[in-house]
């Protein structure tokens, strides 16, 4: 089936059309929840109710914008409804922090799934800043509203994330070459 004839049939109810739909996005959801649980027992559960809201829901896409995208967002949105309802996940209002400042030097270029990996030690509410900021890209007004956060705390969140994982790169990369570097994450086109 393809994509349109999908979301049609599960507009309509049909069984096929749905049991297309899981099979067709279950892993694109699966890994969404992922980079936000850092668990695959937690993700399963986060990809079930992600599944059953959206074939409930699925009549909200207007096929205006790109499905994927659409999901994504949904996929994004119930996941972080989870980490709230069971992880009990809190973020402070740090509005008055002060924005990191770079300074010139040498750039290190580092893998994605390092980048990853580094990424599922930080504390919850870090990861999820920059996974919704550098990873899914939203901008600080969308992932403020998310998160019932002033924008300036989630970029104040977003700095002292960047920062940890610099750090952490840093050390890494004194230990191996003995010079400290700089590195710079960019948000994902």
């Amino acid at each position: 089936m393809k994509q349109a004839e999908i979301i049609q049939g599960c507009k309509k109810g049909e069984r096929n059309a749905q049991k297309a739909f899981v099979m067709t996005y279950s892993e694109f959801i699966l890994n969404i929840c992922l980079r936000y649980t850092y668990d695959q027992h937690e993700a399963k559960d986060c990809l079930q109710e992600t599944l059953v809201h959206v074939l409930k829901k699925i009549d909200q896409y207007n096929e205006i914008g790109s499905f994927n995208s659409w999901l994504s967002r949904v996929t994004v949105n119930k996941t972080i409804e989870y980490l709230r309802k069971y992880r009990k996940l809190k973020i402070l209002d740090l509005s008055g922090e002060s924005e990191l400042r770079i300074d010139e030097s040498i750039h290190l270029k580092i893998e994605e799934e390092t980048v990853l990996n580094y990424m599922s030690t930080l504390p919850e509410k870090y990861k999820i800043v920059l996974n919704m900021y550098i990873v899914e890209g939203y901008k600080h007004k969308e992932i403020a509203e998310q998160l019932g956060v002033t924008e300036s705390t989630s970029r104040s969140i977003l700095t002292r994330a960047r920062q940890m994982l610099e750090n952490a790169f840093r050390d890494v990369d004194e230990k191996e070459t003995g010079r400290k570097s700089q590195v710079i994450f960019l948000k994902k086109k």
